[in-house]
């Protein structure tokens, strides 16, 4: 099924729709990025000629009976070659790029290998092989290529490849037991501030943040209150806006949970459990509808949003409206939130290991003491293990924990932080001596899904388009607040009959049997010409 939706999107494509192809870049991209810079050793080349390569296949209609996928690694290793050919030139790739930019490649890598293991030193480990073995094991482990596929792509026999396959994970098994795993939590101390804003009469959460380094770059969008956050420091944050347009395309649209016939996707898995719902929200935060994608239906979204929330969206224009064929789930989420009295603003400093200074709010013992009120401590057992809580004029509470945090969900820290919470014997009243300091916030984050996307969903003839959330959040001395938007982009077409070809070009059995009968009384096997009629050219 994978196979025929890939080759629907290119064909597609061909047809004039360049929105088909864009699709199939984001599946492929990284990818392919990662397969060509096996070869080539340097990553702005390895880039350079994955852009190439998609060029080339755009231009260059795919030959009849190959895949997309099979089609697109062969010109990927042709364009690596070439450029090894005449360039002759190798570098060894920037560890920040392995573990920033290949985030996705990574955990494919760490779910084939072991599920135990790190991924960074797994990693690590898959490029300190020979590539022979490397892109032997990601085309077929990874890739799912056949060995015939993999072989005619390498150049190498098909018992070649099933060799280096065998020889690969050997050599990996090695590589992993010399490392060892029991040293690997040598990670830089960091901040999650978990912004959990309780809804008035609800009491649930609805929006976290994990914060390094810089409070004004971009944050690791995650889509489930229940995923893991990395040991490697990244920002990341989450808001409940596309669980909300999850739950409705599972229990309105496919009847049940959502897999893939292609593989299973522990994102999906996480979203499946619906862990978050539009329960644990105020009905007058939150919009939602979903329906055809009809011109109707953009009206009722755009009126829907103005009218509850004076706020026009950013992502409705990337729907196909007025295709009958799709079906669109849409979201939004909107609160503001201010502190009962302002906070100090206090002098800029540095924030964790970073050099450069970011704004700060809070409470020094030279400043105003007017915002202690504000301040609710939960516990305070070290200088790096504490908690407070902020309170609001509109009821909404804003929770900020000092913690690493890594390991562990954002679930799993917060229910960590209420039971610290309730087995703290200290003091909770605020002192004159006490020192807060709050770093300003702000995020403006746009992701689509890429995983969820141009998949079949198992036993269905859906497949998603696009699965887009935003994420604006603000935090500051008077107070704050969060808007997102979510929204899934889904096609129902015709479940694709694959070509089935009956060609007798090749060893066959014939029988024959009266129609009545049991056994047949004729029996024919043909191996070779020498039964056959000759060609009337030959």
């Amino acid at each position: 099924m994978e196979k025929d939706l890939d080759i629907k999107l290119y064909n597609e494509y061909l047809d004039g729709n360049k929105e088909a192809f864009e699709l199939l870049y984001n599946k492929y991209k990284e990818k392919i990025q990662y397969f060509i810079y096996n070869i080539v050793k340097d990553y702005q080349k390895a880039e350079d000629i994955t852009q190439d390569t998609f060029v080339y296949v755009m231009q260059n209609k795919i030959k009849e009976g190959y895949t997309f996928k099979y089609y697109i690694y062969l010109v990927a290793k042709s364009r690596a070659y070439n450029y090894i050919n005449t360039e002759k030139k190798r570098t060894e790739i920037n560890e920040t790029y392995v573990l920033h930019e290949f985030n996705s490649i990574e955990q494919d890598v760490a779910d084939i290998v072991t599920k135990n293991e790190k991924q960074k030193e797994i990693i690590n480990a898959i490029n300190m092989l020979e590539d022979r073995y490397k892109n032997t094991i990601y085309l077929t482990q990874i890739e799912k290529l056949t060995y015939k596929e993999t072989a005619q792509i390498l150049g190498e026999s098909v018992q070649n490849v099933r060799n280096l396959i065998h020889r690969g994970k050997k050599e990996l098994r090695k590589i992993l037991i010399k490392k060892g795993f029991d040293e690997m939590n040598k990670v830089s101390k960091v901040i999650i501030a978990i912004l959990c804003i309780s809804i008035l009469f609800a009491g649930g959460v609805y929006a976290t943040a994990k914060i390094v380094e810089s409070f004004s770059r971009k944050a690791k969008m995650s889509p489930t209150f229940t995923s893991k956050i990395s040991s490697i420091d990244t920002n990341k944050v989450w808001c409940g806006t596309f669980n909300l347009v999850w739950n409705d395309f599972m229990n309105n649209v496919i009847g049940g949970k959502i897999e893939f016939e292609d593989g299973p996707s522990e994102l999906a898995d996480e979203l499946n459990k619906q862990t978050f719902t539009a329960k644990e929200l105020n009905s007058n935060s939150y919009f939602k509808i979903h329906g055809t994608a009809s011109f109707d239906l953009k009206d009722k979204i755009e009126n829907g949003i103005k009218e509850k929330f004076n706020e026009d969206s950013k992502i409705l224009d990337k729907v196909e409206w007025g295709n009958s064929e799709a079906y669109v789930l849409y979201s939004m989420l909107k609160k503001e939130f201010n502190y009962l009295e302002k906070f100090p603003t206090l002098k800029d400093n540095i924030f964790g290991d970073s050099e450069e200074k970011v704004k700060y709010f809070g409470i020094e013992p030279d400043t105003s003491q007017n915002a202690s009120k504000n301040i609710e401590i939960l516990f305070y057992n070290s200088e790096e293990d504490f908690a407070i809580k902020l309170k609001t004029k509109e009821g909404e509470e804003v929770y900020l924990y000092r913690t690493t945090g890594e390991n562990k969900s954002f679930e799993e820290n917060y229910k960590e932080m209420l039971e610290k919470q309730a087995k703290y014997p200290g003091n909770r009243n605020w002192n004159k001596n006490d020192v807060l300091n709050i770093p300003f916030i702000k995020i403006n984050d746009e992701i689509n899904y890429d995983e969820l996307c141009g998949r079949w969903i198992k036993g269905t003839n859906w497949y998603i388009r696009q699965a887009i959330q935003t994420i604006d959040f603000e935090l500051n001395n008077y107070g704050g607040s969060v808007k997102s938007e979510a929204l899934i982009e889904a096609l129902k077409e015709a479940v694709f009959e694959t070509e089935r070809k009956f060609i007798y070009n090749n060893d066959f059995i014939l029988y024959l049997k009266e129609e009545d009968k049991e056994k047949p009384y004729f029996a024919l096997k043909v191996d070779n010409t020498d039964v056959l009629v000759a060609g009337e050219n030959n």
